[in-house]
């Protein structure tokens, strides 16, 4: 079977690096308003893009007042490293975002990757990656112990945290808790605990075969194709967007040659080439189309990240939403 653009979920990241906190509260009003299904922020003390002192604004003090000032679309971190927050401390804070959201929380999880961020702001940057993402796992395991009972006690393994009748209260309004994704292409650990533990999954950087051969190995680690089918998959994607080709073509290129230097050398630099390159460009029509794409492999929500959306007066978001959001 064929799938659509038009079946897919449509969000949007939000403008946090090199903006005002008014621009990213717009731009998450201006999203509800035309129809999108949810609207993400990334969690990073510094900016990945460009110059790191450019300025992020901190996603869950930000998803705290967009809790207050939108009504319907689904709030999430994109994702929330395992190794800034004590599990206890991020289950109290998830819990109540979804609270002062009325249950619009979507709790994105990762085993972190800037290791220059970790050394700058003081976090152990745990190597091999494999420690990382059994830490990952285990933050997940305390989350959703801390929802689900009214006591839990935990012994630590690969985190140091030990917990005895903890609670988390109140409880999240979403039953039985947010949404839990987990973002990451390893296929031996991330794809793994994905299929283990995860509500949903998250990668970008990728063309459509690429995320085919990705959503391939998930399959595989899961227990059973219904559990395949319960986790939502997902492709986070930059898109350059204009009413005509060349447009399109024009916004891209100025954004790399602000943003990224003719030879890579950083992994935040190599991250976002990967970016640029898979990025769909064009008319809506033709953004459309490359969505049928990934569509097509099954992926069923994507998150857009839209750099010029700022500088076009929202022009940019409304060509995607007239011809992406039901």
């Amino acid at each position: 079977m064929t799938a659509s653009a038009s079946a897919l979920d449509v969000g949007l990241i939000l403008p946090q690096y090199g903006t005002d906190v008014e621009t990213v509260r717009e731009t998450a009003l201006e999203a509800e308003s035309r129809g999108y299904h949810a609207v993400w922020l990334e969690d990073h003390f510094q900016s990945w893009i460009g110059d790191p002192r450019r300025g992020a604004h901190e996603p869950w003090t930000t998803l705290a007042a967009l809790a207050e000032a939108t009504e319907r679309i689904r709030l999430g971190t994109l994702v929330t490293s395992q190794s800034y927050r004590h599990p206890a401390v991020l289950a109290k804070m998830a819990a109540q975002v979804d609270r002062l959201s009325d249950g619009r929380l979507e709790l994105g999880l990762g085993a972190g990757w800037y290791a220059e961020e970790y050394d700058r702001f003081g976090y152990e940057f745990r190597e091999p990656p494999a420690e990382r993402l059994r830490r990952l796992a285990e933050t997940v395991e305390i989350l959703q112990g801390l929802w689900t009972n009214e006591r839990y006690t935990h012994a630590g393994e690969h985190l140091d945290v030990d917990l005895e009748d903890a609670f988390c209260a109140p409880e999240p309004v979403q039953d039985p808790h947010p949404p839990i994704w987990i973002g990451g292409g390893g296929e031996q650990f991330t794809l793994r605990y994905a299929a283990d533990l995860a509500d949903g999954w998250n990668y970008g950087t990728l063309e459509p075969a690429g995320f085919a051969d990705k959503l391939a190995v998930l399959r595989e680690h899961c227990e059973s194709d219904e559990r395949y089918e319960a986790i939502t998959k997902s492709a986070e994607l930059f898109v350059f967007v204009d009413e005509t080709t060349d447009g399109a073509e024009r916004k891209r290129e100025r954004f790399r040659e602000e943003f990224l230097p003719d030879e890579p050398a950083e992994p935040r630099e190599f991250f976002l080439a990967g970016y640029l390159e898979s990025a769909p460009t064009g008319t809506p029509d033709e953004i459309r189309d490359r969505l049928d794409d990934y569509a097509d492999v099954g992926i069923e929500t994507v998150m857009l990240s839209v750099p010029n959306a700022v500088d076009d007066g929202d022009e940019s978001l409304a060509l995607l939403a007239d011809e992406l959001v039901a």
